[in-house]
């Protein structure tokens, strides 16, 4: 359910990145497996290099739920460690903190 979503998210972030593209610069969504796989290839750098630091840090961090999923530890606050509320990961699902430790440090 959630690597689903944020595949979504990171789609249509890739989508909406390339509206400002000129098609020769436009990067292929299917081609892209995370921001690692990104910056090997030199076309592909040059995208993330013309991205702005919120730009690539939001890809980071949908990058980053991902690889969780992938290694069982997806839903898990980096912090206290309990289980990050459902309601909290459907709207955020690259949340790294619960809603108390994200509070505490104050974001």
């Amino acid at each position: 359910m959630y690597k689903a979503l944020l595949l979504s998210q990171k789609k249509e972030f890739i989508e909406e990145l390339n509206k400002n593209l000129d098609d020769s610069k436009k990067i292929d969504f299917n081609e892209v497996k995370d921001s690692v796989d990104l910056a090997s290839d030199t076309y592909d750098t040059e995208f993330l290099h013309n991205l702005s630091d919120t730009e690539k840090r939001q890809i980071e961090e949908i990058d980053y739920a991902l690889e969780k999923i992938s290694q069982g530890m997806f839903g898990a606050c980096e912090t206290c460690f309990k289980k990050i509320n459902k309601d909290r990961l459907e709207v955020l699902p690259q949340a790294k903190l619960c809603f108390s430790c994200q509070s505490k440090k104050g974001g």
